[in-house]
C-alpha cells in the first residue's frame, strides 16, 4: 500500500493517505492502523487527508470507527488538513462537528508535542 505513510512523532501516530478512500482500501487501512496500535504506546492518532481526492461511505465509516475506538480508550484522534472533497463529503453527512480537525501545522505541533 504505497499510498499510505505512517510516521511516529512522540506518542502520536500520523497517517497520511494519497488517493481515494473507498471500500477497496478501508480494510487495509484498518489492518495497518491496528498493527501500529497493538503493543505501541500511541496516545494520539492524526490522519492527514490533504491528498484524499474522494471518500465513499466506507471511508466515512472507517474515520467514525477510529474516532470512537480512540476516544473510548482515552486516546486522542484528529483529522488534519481536510481536502476540499473530504470537507464537502463530511459536511454533507453533517460530521464536521463530530471530529476534531486540525487546520494547520501549528495545531498539529500542539497535539503531537
Amino acid at each position: 500500500m504505497e499510498k499510505l505513510t505512517l510516521t511516529h512523532v512522540g506518542n502520536a501516530l500520523m497517517l497520511r493517505y494519497v488517493g481515494e478512500i473507498t471500500l477497496e482500501i478501508t480494510g487495509d487501512l484498518k489492518r495497518r492502523l491496528d498493527a501500529e496500535l497493538d503493543g505501541n504506546s500511541v496516545g494520539t492518532v492524526v490522519i492527514d487527508l490533504s491528498d484524499v481526492t474522494f471518500m465513499d461511505s466506507s471511508g466515512i465509516g472507517f474515520l467514525v470507527s477510529v474516532n470512537t475506538r480512540m476516544r473510548s480508550a482515552g486516546r486522542s484522534f484528529y483529522l488534519y488538513r481536510l481536502s476540499k472533497p473530504v470537507e464537502k463529503t463530511l459536511g454533507l453527512v453533517q460530521l464536521l462537528q463530530f471530529f476534531q480537525i486540525l487546520a494547520d501545522e501549528t495545531a498539529l505541533a500542539a497535539v503531537c508535542a
